[in-house]
């Protein structure tokens, strides 16, 4: 099999020419077109060129006939051919210098049929015998915003610290849309399906190489190399934050990983222990693992387990402070000073200043809540603060007084150096829903996490906090310690 080096995949995310094989020309709405309306929507630099035996025009490109009628060599090829079809494009691949393959098309080992195992065995010995790569078959390929290569047109053009290596398409795009709007953007995506030739090591090194990347996020089902891929995820652990998802664990989950990609899942306890063994960040699903990516991301520099909790209702309170107790975070109660200096200019009805801090009735008094927030800020006995915000209750408009609260807290992480994070409640009626995405976006665009339970929040920083005291060897009881975000 031939071996890339970290250096020899770069045509695979930065290709100068790219051509998409098998693209229907007669219906605009066909899936194949999936590929060209990204790349014409990320506005990808280099030739496009198309392939189709039928020929013709597809939005003022031509469409060949063969690949042997494009002009010039072509780096990196996309293909919707058929199954049976796969083989024939590889050897017409080698006659234009092609370096890699991408096959998005399904029906290979994953069907479990006689045919289809052959035609991906058929697949990797050409991938030998040529020497060009191939990504799956049966997957969505490489999302790279830096080179303007999407294989979904509404992903984010921005590029950001965060690799993603997803054995799934569909688990590859439902993350990235799960943490666009709160922040959250990539150096590369890649989902590989099949893995016939490159494989989850191949793009785990290449990650763990790559200046871009401080982030590796990875989906997987099964490896192809035990070993291999065990030498690749200690190097990428010692590099980078590493945050895994395994899919396949239980029996049911095998089953749809094996009718899913092929792939030969392994015992849950083997890859719990190797994630602790490694210090690697293990989620269960695709919520989970959005919320550790917000919180790697934005909650820098947490230093220990003492939270602030703010703005929650009185019964509500109650359930939030255990919530974060039973994830092994601390709520220590206000101290009686603090909480004298705040009834100074707070009513007594209403307000419950013991930690959590039940602010609730005075939400839309921005002044008044920010003064709290900075006394609050002031206390050393707290790591970070939590705001919890409920938006169904906020008019329209006065909906710039919560911009004013978001603005005023901001100055306070800076000036304080605690981190500061929101929980959005998430039970609105339909009409609330663009109000509460603004907020979002507000957040985000401010590198403010945003979280939409406290479960959520205290699970995130409870992982993150798990992560980095292993790495750093203490406890961070004395606060002295750093995360990494």
């Amino acid at each position: 099999m031939p071996t890339f080096n970290s250096e020899s995949l770069e045509p695979l995310f930065y290709p100068t020419s790219i051509a998409l094989a098998g693209i229907t020309v007669d219906n605009p709405q066909h899936w194949t077109r999936t590929f060209l309306d990204s790349l014409l929507e990320f506005q990808f630099e280099g030739p496009l060129y198309l392939v189709n035996p039928r020929g013709g025009e597809i939005k003022g490109i031509k469409v060949y006939q063969r690949f042997d009628d494009i002009p010039q060599n072509v780096d990196y090829v996309i293909s919707t051919v058929p199954a049976k079809a796969a083989p024939g494009l590889i050897e017409e691949c080698s006659h234009k210098g092609v370096k890699a393959v991408h096959f998005c098309t399904a029906g290979f080992r994953e069907t479990g049929e006689d045919e289809g195992v052959r035609l991906e065995a058929q697949l990797a010995d050409l991938s030998r015998r040529t020497g060009i790569r191939i990504i799956g078959p049966n997957c969505m390929g490489i999302y790279c915003p830096g080179s303007r290569i999407s294989f979904n047109r509404d992903f984010p053009k921005e590029s950001g610290p965060v690799g993603f290596i997803s054995q799934s398409g569909g688990n590859t795009g439902g993350l990235i849309h799960r943490v666009m709007s709160r922040g959250v953007r990539f150096s590369k995506a890649i989902s590989y399906g099949n893995a016939c030739d490159l494989n989850e090591s191949d793009f785990l090194e290449y990650l763990a190489d790559d200046p871009e990347t401080t982030i590796i996020g990875l989906y997987i089902e099964g490896v192809k190399d035990g070993k291999r891929f065990r030498r690749a995820l200690e190097k990428a652990a010692e590099e980078k934050i590493v945050v895994l998802l395994k899919g396949g664990i239980t029996e049911g989950g095998a089953r749809a990983a094996a009718s899913h990609t092929g792939s030969l899942a392994g015992s849950d306890v083997i890859w719990d222990s190797l994630c602790k063994h490694l210090g690697i960040i293990q989620v269960y699903s695709l919520e989970e693992f959005s919320d550790v990516l917000v919180t790697l991301r934005f909650m820098r520099a947490l230093r220990g387990r003492r939270v602030a909790l703010v703005g929650g209702g009185g019964g509500s309170s109650v359930l939030i402070a255990d919530e974060f107790e039973r994830k092994g975070l601390r709520v220590p109660p206000l101290p009686q000073e603090m909480r004298d200096r705040i009834r100074a200019f707070t009513p007594i009805a209403g307000n419950i200043l013991r930690n959590p801090i039940d602010y609730s009735q005075n939400m839309t008094e921005p002044e008044k809540l920010l003064k709290t927030i900075h006394i609050i800020f002031q206390w050393e006995g707290i790591d970070f603060l939590i705001l919890f915000l409920d938006l169904a209750w906020v008019p329209l408009s006065v909906m710039d007084l919560v911009y004013k609260i978001v603005d005023g807290m901001l100055a306070e992480r800076g000036a304080a150096s605690k981190p500061i994070a929101i929980v959005v409640q998430l039970d609105i009626s339909p009409e609330q829903v663009e109000k509460v995405y603004s907020f979002v976006q507000k957040c985000a665009s401010s590198s403010l996490p945003v979280y939409y339970s406290f479960d959520s929040a205290a699970n995130a920083i409870n992982l993150v906090l798990t992560h980095n005291e292993k790495r750093s060897g203490s406890r961070f009881s004395s606060g002295s310690a750093t995360g990494k975000g």
